[in-house]
């Protein structure tokens, strides 16, 4: 019996690489900003995020509204609001959200759902969130600049999020932040003020650091994009790495060879590395799960972090999107976003660690 299960692990594991690998392939046709000129100056982290609309967020108002198929009392919300990052197409200064607000009012918590890199649809963000709304809980799916109703026309959604220039990738990750704690602020005034956070990838990034700037009452990550620096020089195979300058041969867009790049992104891109920063929400309301076969962001990131924040670490023996099918992980996420409520966690803007 042992013998099986080790065979059927492996070829779990290896079916898991290999779904990875497929997808690595995938985005390594989506555009990347390769502007003439790179600015690889450190930046301040404190500066960085003070600067920001983090804890002056932009308005959000409700642009539509109307009854949903939940039952009595239920609403969907299209939600709208000023945006500012890259890019001049409508979605670079357009917020959308698509919130479903119930009749338990503030009694209930509301869940933020954030999706990851290049989905093409919101398919396992929209079913988890109706399995959280069949427990009682609002919800509020956000759309990230370049992606979905935001993605540039005629283009895919994910195209031109990312940069070779440090700067551009910065300015972008801070404008899903900026967006989601404005969506945040929305929700604790007219809807509860117990609001979480569930991010899958990219949208793990972008909850992460909401959590460690802003006071969140719980906080729930999948395979989160946790560490860009090492992300980007490690984890990126093949034809993606080449398009990005990160193979030995190649232009070197970052530095000589994968240490020197790593090491120039390190201190570029710090204030979007939650590792960099102290959280000011609690660590026993922050989780991570962990895909241990991750080979898209890789696993070791999201080790490193939970330890330096001293927050949980779920382990699944899953690759980056194999994980999102594991047995029994839905329901975990579902049963664990949606217990009883705790109190607002106190804090304020998070300073460098």
């Amino acid at each position: 019996m042992r013998a099986v299960e080790a065979v059927a692990g492996w070829l779990g594991s290896v079916a898991s690489e290999q779904l990875d690998r497929a997808v690595v392939a995938g985005l390594g046709g989506l555009h990347v900003e390769q502007p003439p000129m790179l600015d690889l100056s450190p930046v301040d982290i404190d500066r960085f995020w003070q600067e920001s609309q983090v804890t002056a967020p932009r308005p959000v108002r409700v642009d539509r509204s109307w009854d949903c198929f939940e039952g009595h009392g239920w609403r969907e919300l299209d939600l709208v609001g000023e945006s500012a990052g890259p890019g001049s197409h409508p979605g670079s200064r357009r917020l959308n959200a698509t919130a479903h607000i119930g009749p338990a009012g503030a009694a209930a918590p509301i869940v933020v759902v954030l999706h990851g890199y290049a989905v093409p649809f919101s398919g396992y963000d929209r079913w988890l969130a109706w399995r959280m709304r069949q427990r009682g809980v609002h919800t509020v799916r956000i759309e990230l600049p370049f992606h979905l109703r935001r993605a540039v026309p005629r283009r895919h959604s994910g195209d031109h999020f990312f940069s070779l220039d440090p700067a551009y990738t910065r300015a972008v990750v801070r404008q899903c932040v900026e967006d989601t704690a404005a969506v945040m602020a929305w929700a604790q005034r007219e809807v509860t003020p117990d609001v979480r956070f569930l991010g899958t990838s990219l949208g793990g990034l972008v909850a992460l650091l909401v959590t460690a700037l802003l006071p969140v009452d719980r906080t729930l990550v999948a395979a989160p994009f946790c560490e860009p620096p090492v992300t980007f020089t490690e984890y990126h195979h093949g034809a993606m790495r080449r398009y990005t300058g990160m193979l030995a041969q190649a232009a070197g867009y970052w530095g000589r060879d994968r240490e020197s790049s790593r090491e120039a992104l390190s201190e570029a891109l710090a204030p979007i590395v939650p590792r960099r920063l102290r959280p000011v929400t609690a660590p026993e309301r922050i989780t991570i799960i962990e895909s241990l076969g991750d080979s898209i962001v890789g696993a070791p990131p999201m080790e490193e972090l939970a330890a330096a924040w001293g927050c949980a670490l779920w382990q699944y023996p899953h690759g980056h999107i194999t994980l999102m099918n594991a047995k029994g992980l839905p329901t975990r996420i579902v049963e664990h976003l949606t217990a009883t409520a705790t109190a607002a966690a106190p804090g304020a803007l998070a300073l460098a660690g």
